[in-house]
Order: C-alpha cells, then sequence, then structure tokens
C-alpha cells in the first residue's frame, strides 16, 4: 500500500515531506527503490527517519534521479553515492553541481557536507534516462522541463503522475515566460492527471 506523510493526495508513488520539501519513491519489480530528488545537505540520518515513518528503508534505495541541482534537491547525492546508491543525472545538470556546491559550502550549517564524487555519477541524455527507467522496471517518462532552471527535470510515471519538482504552476506562471509554457505543454502531451510539485500541494490537471 502507498503511504504518505505531510503529503495530502499522494497516491501512486511513496513520498514524505520534511524542510518543506517532498521527496518521492518509485517501486521496481524488484522491490528496490528509485528516489525521486535526494534531500537537504547533511541530513542523511533524518531523511532515513523520514522514510521509516512511511514504511521504507534507506538501504532499499538503489537508483535516485534529481530534478535539478539545487541543495533542496540534491544536497545528499554525494552521501548516496557513498551508499552504494546509482545516481542518474542529465548533461544539463553536471554542468549546475559546481554552483551547487559553491552556495552549500558558504554555509557554516553544511560544514559536514559530503562532496559529489562525479566519477561515480551516470551522465545521460533524457533519452538514455528513459532506457534506464525501463531497464529497472519503473517505466514512466523523464522530460526536460526547463522552465525553473535550465537543469529541471520532470517525470511522468505510468499512472500519468507528474513529478515536476520547482516548475511553476501554469496559473502562476508571467505571460513572458515561454520557456515554463512549454515545459507544461510537454507535460500535457503526456497527458498527465496530476502534477506533484517539490514544496506545495497536488496540482489536478
Amino acid at each position: 500500500m502507498t503511504r504518505s506523510n505531510g503529503y495530502n493526495g499522494c497516491i501512486s508513488m511513496n513520498c514524505f515531506r520534511y524542510h518543506s520539501t517532498n521527496c518521492f519513491f518509485l517501486s521496481g519489480p524488484s522491490g528496490k527503490l528509485m528516489a525521486f530528488d535526494a534531500g537537504w545537505p547533511c541530513t542523511r540520518f533524518e531523511y532515513s527517519r523520514m522514510m521509516k515513518t512511511i514504511g521504507l528503508r534507506f538501504d532499499d534505495i538503489a537508483w535516485a534521479l534529481v530534478s535539478h541541482m539545487h541543495m533542496d534537491h540534491a544536497g545528499l547525492l554525494g552521501e548516496f553515492l557513498g551508499a552504494g546508491v546509482e545516481c542518474w543525472i542529465s548533461h544539463e545538470q553536471w554542468g549546475a553541481i559546481d554552483d551547487m556546491e559553491r552556495v552549500i559550502l558558504k554555509n557554516s550549517a553544511y560544514r559536514g557536507y559530503k562532496s559529489i564524487d562525479k566519477t561515480r555519477l551516470k551522465v545521460a541524455s533524457i533519452e538514455e534516462l528513459n532506457s534506464m527507467c525501463a531497464r529497472i522496471g519503473i517505466g514512466g517518462e523523464v522530460i526536460a522541463t526547463p522552465g525553473h532552471s535550465p537543469d529541471s527535470l520532470s517525470y511522468i510515471s505510468a499512472e500519468r503522475d507528474a513529478l515536476i519538482g520547482d516548475l511553476a504552476p501554469r496559473d502562476q506562471i508571467m505571460p513572458e515566460d515561454t520557456v515554463s509554457r512549454v515545459s507544461w505543454e510537454l507535460i500535457a502531451e503526456l497527458s498527465a492527471k496530476r502534477a506533484f510539485p517539490s514544496h506545495a500541494e497536488v496540482i489536478i490537471l
């Protein structure tokens, strides 16, 4: 049974919310998990504890995919890699790692931050990311949705639920923001029924 904690309407995947951020998990046929987004820096213990509240274990995460390279979405990638999680990123996200880590390392609250070992990342095109999802039995579709940032991705599940990261809701997009509008058009083309933002409640489409 799918469980949620602090995120109303989360039906087709497991998720929890901490520090105002929603973290999502999809199950493969093997029972192993793919994490969509990888938490805040230096919160491994809290992240693991929150997983237990929804009946999951950190040790069951086999793969991770992040919506974009900001510290509230990819802050634990270094610790994921250290724990043996296979972490996938797009080519655009590769170019954003250094900027994210510079921001993290300037913050004294994150002195214990574990840097990302780039040599262990699986860097792929969107097409390759989709092949990887199919290979592990997760399915769905990864698409580029650069409305929030040039490296942003969304994931649309087989049940037509869209995990959209920080893409702004359609009714909040400025008229001149054509990139966000095109991002939403791509989501609509895949017949998404609901969108799950990283910092807000579910959006019925």
